[in-house]
């Protein structure tokens, strides 16, 4: 192909030919693993979701402020074995137990960056708070997020646990 040329300059168009083709091999694996792995939008309502932030931000600080506070059996926990857990929230308001105030309770598992292992789980009203049993498969540290319904207003709490 390069007979004619110098043979320093021959081996350098090699190195160019062959630098040029592994570029365009890694740009076409790039792009088949992109499609391979692609991930939506995290959210589908987001739009909505940022139209509504300063409400959900107000609502959040009101609750704070009236008093509200969420407890679980899992906030002393270093470490949380792997397999199935049972956890336990309780909403308080003032220091007093009141669970009666809260509709709803959510839980939420994530990992940061990505949607691929985020799970919800929604959790089972008792005269003691709320309860269910969350399925812990993957090693790792997980952002936790507890989200409860009071009066129509989302009071979220969030923190991050360790599986072991």
């Amino acid at each position: 192909m390069f007979k004619e040329l110098h043979p320093s300059l021959r081996n350098a168009m090699y190195v160019v030919l062959i630098s040029f083709t592994a570029l365009v091999a890694a740009t076409f694996y790039t792009i088949r693993l992109t499609y391979k792995n692609f991930e939506p939008v995290m959210d589908k309502n987001y739009y909505e979701i940022g139209l509504n932030y300063e409400k959900a931000i107000e609502n959040q600080k009101e609750l704070l402020k009236e008093g509200y506070l969420i407890k679980t059996n899992w906030d002393n926990q270093i470490l949380l074995p792997m397999g199935e857990s049972e956890i336990s929230v309780q909403l308080e308001k003032n220091g007093t137990q009141t669970n009666s105030s809260a509709k709803t309770m959510t839980v939420f598992l994530e990992r940061n960056a990505t949607t691929k292992n985020t799970a919800r789980y929604d959790l089972k009203p008792t005269p003691n708070g709320f309860v269910g049993k969350i399925p812990l498969l993957e090693k790792g540290t997980w952002n936790l997020r507890l989200v409860a319904d009071i009066d129509g207003k989302s009071f979220e709490r969030e923190g991050k646990i360790s599986i072991k």
